[in-house]
């Protein structure tokens, strides 16, 4: 809720942040060498913030102020936005509404955002100058911002809007060292928070959907099966591909005349072994027709460049290829073309029948990256899966993530080193989750494929959308490379970290019997939980102990519920604590006026009376499950 300044426009434009420093001004850290954003500019660019973490896209850390249509404003865009993220300047510190904690600089992009929707809507009916926005104008900008842009007959949800509004009401707050500002007096909504203008309801409840069984088996056993099977064979694939890459970079002159001669014995050496020589890629043949080859030429589809770098340490030009021109029509006329990549894989049994077959047939070296990527996101998912990791956690992984320790008496603890983004001061804090080994060795097979340097993050070099990911890892899979190796194929269905967590959460409260997935025990995965909270009460685990808690509290109302329904059908609870819990099914019986152990709505009774009365611990035994639940009486 705002409430109207007492000052007026003449206090304004104090150009407190004048040739100010963005980044240093703020308190923190900037690269050397960086770029370095004044205030005055329209355009900052924070790409060299330090601590900047991955969750921070590129397109966050340029602020470009000319979205902004009245130059007037963009100035208070400025001074808005200064003031949020120094909150301890000078002119800022003595404002009394002014927010005391700084603004994380990954949500300017949206502020700017949503101050270039209030300010252009203001120039698009005419207004140039806060002072003469009045209430109409704030509704009227209401109703257009709850609008979506792409199609206008659909209404934003008050979670999206509730944003938008927050904006215009903010700007009162620092009324006295904005450039303009409202009207004395006035104040968007006066009296009314954000949430009553846009019908938002705040609620504890976690609505992120669970992922379903029936993708979640599949997805975690495929994951499994890529990273224990295939990964360790494809991680000698990849070391080879990186170390051609390193070859052919150092590999920038032509071929020596001295040269040709060794290579002809290599040509040579290879026909006479019936090794097929390299197909080249799709690219490569494109670019050889549009510059006049035959298309019959028998050489069109074979690979020369890294032949020669290969053989010679060279470039491959068209001149040597003429040279050797019969020697490598022979070889191709005998031996053929292959992609050159996972040429003799070896047998890996399959997942459904544990028939033999090689791993991978050979491949492109577009295909082996992309095999690549697969795995990764194996690693990826089953991270995120098996210990509740978020997404912004995940993206600060790095290689050297991984610690091992001994404990007295046998055993090993599995960490996984990584950053609290949420809820943390800008860059987060360093914590650690306690992992299962499955994890532990799933991070290390990434790392070995990716080839990233100790301290390089993991998941952050190629796309670390999730959506991407799972898009790829599931078309692999339900394609002809998952097929040939067995793969369940993964129904279509939104997977993310998020639901992930969720699902996790779940089911480690809810305890279902037998296996949440291929030789994944939950009680490992519990006992991993617990082990990370207690070693770091207040680290990022322990949030994740409370969303655990948090369901089992859920899970015992239902298990209440259906206990209290076999009740009332006469099936009665039997084992330890039966009697007290019998007794309590009957005390609401007797406290609810018009309730019967016959009425068919006494389970909503036993939920909200449960919710309005002094509880106590009651545990029984029904349908041979084991409840724990907090009874009201």
């Amino acid at each position: 809720m705002t409430t109207a300044h007492a000052s007026s426009p003449a206090l304004a434009g104090r150009r407190a942040f004048h040739g100010l420093p963005v980044i240093e001004t703020a308190g923190l850290r900037r690269e050397p060498g960086s770029p370095r954003p004044v205030f005055d500019q329209d355009v900052w660019d924070l790409t060299g913030l330090a601590d900047a973490p991955v969750v921070m896209g590129a397109h966050r850390k340029v602020l470009d102020f000319t979205a902004i249509i009245n130059p007037r404003w963009r100035q208070v865009a400025r001074e808005y936005l200064m003031a949020r993220m120094a909150p301890l300047h000078p002119d800022v510190a003595v404002l009394p509404q002014a927010f005391r904690t700084p603004l994380n600089p990954n949500s300017l992009w949206s502020e700017l955002k949503h101050l270039a929707l209030w300010f252009n809507h203001l120039t698009a009916v005419g207004v140039a100058s806060l002072s003469k926005v009045r209430q109409h104008h704030c509704d009227a900008y209401l109703a257009a911002a709850s609008r979506s842009a792409t199609d206008p007959d659909r209404l934003l949800s008050p979670a999206t809007t509730v944003a938008m509004v927050r904006i215009p009401q903010f700007l009162v707050l620092y009324a006295e060292i904005l450039s303009d500002c409202y009207q004395p007096g006035f104040a968007p909504w006066p009296g009314r928070s954000a949430d009553e203008v846009t019908g938002y309801v705040r609620s504890d409840e976690n609505r992120v959907p669970p992922v379903p069984d029936t993708l979640l088996r599949p997805l975690l056993a495929n994951c499994l099966y890529l990273l224990e099977t295939i990964g360790p064979l494809l991680v000698t694939e990849a070391a080879a591909a990186r170390a051609a890459d390193q070859h052919e970079a150092a590999s920038r002159r032509g071929l020596l005349v001295t040269e040709v001669d060794g290579l002809r014995k290599v040509i040579e050496r290879r026909r006479e072994t019936g090794r097929p020589a390299a197909r080249a890629a799709e690219a490569t043949l494109t670019q050889r027709l549009q510059r006049g080859w035959d298309p019959g030429d028998p050489l069109l589809h074979m690979s020369w460049h890294p032949l020669v770098v290969q053989a010679a340490g060279a470039m491959g030009h068209r001149r040597d290829l003429e040279t050797l021109r019969p020697e490598l029509e022979r070889w191709v006329s005998e031996c053929g073309l292959q992609q050159p990549w996972c040429r003799d894989a070896a047998p890996v049994p399959r997942s459904d029948d544990g028939t033999l077959v090689p791993w991978t047939l050979p491949l492109a070296r577009h295909q082996l990256d992309a095999t690549v990527y697969v795995v990764t996101s194996a690693a990826y998912f089953l991270t995120s899966a098996l210990c509740g990791m978020r997404s912004s956690e995940l993206a600060e992984l790095t290689s050297g993530c991984r610690r091992q320790e001994e404990r007295p008496g046998g055993g090993t603890r599995y960490r996984l080193v990584s950053r609290r983004i949420k809820g943390e001061a800008f860059g987060g804090t360093e914590d650690a989750w306690v992992v299962t080994e499955d994890l532990h060795r799933a991070i290390a097979i990434a790392e070995a494929l990716t080839g990233t340097a100790p301290g390089e993050r993991l998941f952050a070099k190629a796309s670390n959308n999730s959506g991407r990911r799972y898009t790829a890892l599931s078309s692999w899979v339900n394609g002809e490379y998952g097929q040939r190796l067995g793969l369940e194929p993964i129904p279509d269905g939104p997977v993310n970290p998020r639901a992930l967590r969720r699902t996790l959460a779940m089911a480690i409260a809810q305890r279902p019997h037998g296996l949440m997935a291929v030789k994944l025990h939950l009680k490992h995965l519990s006992v991993a939980t617990a082990e990370g909270y207690a070693a770091r009460p207040g680290g990022h685990q322990a949030a994740f102990a409370a969303e655990v808690a948090a369901e089992e509290e859920t899970e015992h109302l239902r298990l209440t519920v259906a206990a209290y329904e076999d009740y009332q059908r006469g099936i009665l609870p039997s084992g330890q604590g039966a009697r007290d819990l019998i007794g309590a099914f009957k005390t609401v019986d007797r406290t609810t006026p018009g309730r019967s152990p016959s009425s068919t709505t006494g389970a909503s009774s036993v939920s909200s009376k449960r919710r309005r009365r002094p509880c106590t611990s009651v545990s029984a035994t029904t349908a041979g499950s084991p409840i724990r639940a907090r009874l009201c009486a």
